[in-house]
Parts: structure tokens; C-alpha cells; sequence
């Protein structure tokens, strides 16, 4: 399918980690500690070299990454499901993430794991 075709954009994809981030904490309760929130902000920290940069690096360093990220976003979702914190917004962002790291189709299931609405405007058709 033609609209899952993305190119691989860690610098995008350290965007989406950020905000990511930033909307499991607003759901988690502060005296709550969350595993997803703490793999949420791994992610990040393991994107963040290329939020600071605005080139994307060499193909085969994309390769490394990406697979390296998606092996962790994949956990994420399972531990978002696992502590029902996920919403629309949440899961949006995971489909983002996935989209940002080539495997848009993926993202796109992950994502209503995560709490996406299925009848979400931005879904992919």
C-alpha cells in the first residue's frame, strides 16, 4: 500500500518521542510509577542525538537505529496496554513513531493498541 511507503526520519521520529513523552506522563498519576513512561523516555534519549541534529545520517546507521527503536516502541505498546494509559492522542503518536521509522502498516495496528480511535481523521485508509 502506496500511504505505508514512508522514508526513514529519525529526526522526526526524536519529535514524535519527545511528544510521546511528554502525553504518557500527563496520564500518568505523579504517584504512580509507570514502566511505560520510563521506556517512553529511553526511547527518547535514544533518539535524541538526532533531535539535536536537522540531517538525517548515513542509511546503514538508519538501519541500525530504526530496528534497534522499533524492538522498544514495540515493548512500549505492550506496556501501555499492559497499564491501560493509552488514548487517541498516545496512540496517534505510536503510529507516528512507527511511520517515522518505516513500518507505517505496523504503526497503524500498534497504534489502536496504544488507544487510537479506529475512526480517528488522521488514520491512514
Amino acid at each position: 500500500m502506496p500511504h505505508f511507503e514512508i522514508p526513514v526520519n529519525l529526526v522526526h521520529a526524536a519529535t514524535i518521542a519527545k511528544r510521546l513523552t511528554s502525553r504518557i506522563a500527563q496520564t500518568v498519576p505523579p504517584y504512580r510509577d509507570s514502566e511505560s513512561l520510563e521506556q517512553a523516555q529511553y526511547i527518547f534519549a535514544e533518539l535524541f542525538p538526532y533531535h539535536l541534529d536537522s540531517i538525517d545520517p548515513p542509511a546503514a546507521e538508519q538501519m541500525i537505529v530504526s530496528a534497534h527503536v522499533l524492538d522498544l516502541a514495540r515493548h512500549l505498546v505492550t506496556l501501555i496496554e499492559l497499564e491501560g494509559c493509552g488514548n487517541d492522542r498516545i496512540g496517534q503518536s505510536i503510529r507516528n513513531l512507527f511511520e517515522c521509522l518505516g513500518r507505517g502498516q505496523e504503526g497503524a495496528i500498534l497504534g489502536l493498541k496504544a488507544g487510537e480511535h479506529p475512526d480517528s481523521l488522521q488514520r491512514p485508509i
